[in-house]
């Protein structure tokens, strides 16, 4: 009784490991700058990305809910293909700091989910206010 005990204790142990790792692959992203993917693309080709940087001004082109755009930091660019699968959020546009999610795709990052840092208008002017 003791030993089927501990072999059933052994397998859901296992079987919710073996969830556990498959599950934070999916979903996990490693956190680059947008100069740090651009100098060495093939070390990051099978990974889930979340790149930083702003978007270059002039590159920007919206195809409906799609858009193609560059992400540019310390003068190294990616170009970035955005599938459309979520909104674009209000702040983006030319020239915006923003974060993008993503795969690599033969030098394109193709992205399904982009933030934009809010522009600096709804910031609060503390310093003016006494």
């Amino acid at each position: 009784m003791n030993r089927k005990f501990l072999t059933l204790l052994f397998l859901i142990g296992l079987s919710l490991g073996g969830i556990a790792y498959f599950s934070s692959q999916e979903t996990s992203y490693l956190l680059l700058d947008a100069s740090e993917l651009a100098a060495n693309q093939t070390k990051y080709s099978d990974q889930n990305l979340r790149v930083r940087g702003f978007v270059r001004v002039g590159s920007l082109v919206r195809e409906g809910k799609k858009a193609k755009f560059d992400l540019e930091l310390n003068d190294q660019i990616i170009p970035v293909f955005f599938t459309g699968e979520t909104l674009l959020p209000d702040a983006f546009k030319e020239g915006a700091r923003a974060r993008v999610d993503g795969k690599l795709d033969h030098g394109v990052l193709v992205a399904s989910h982009v933030e934009a840092k809010c522009a600096s208008k709804y910031e609060a002017g503390y310093a003016e206010e006494k």
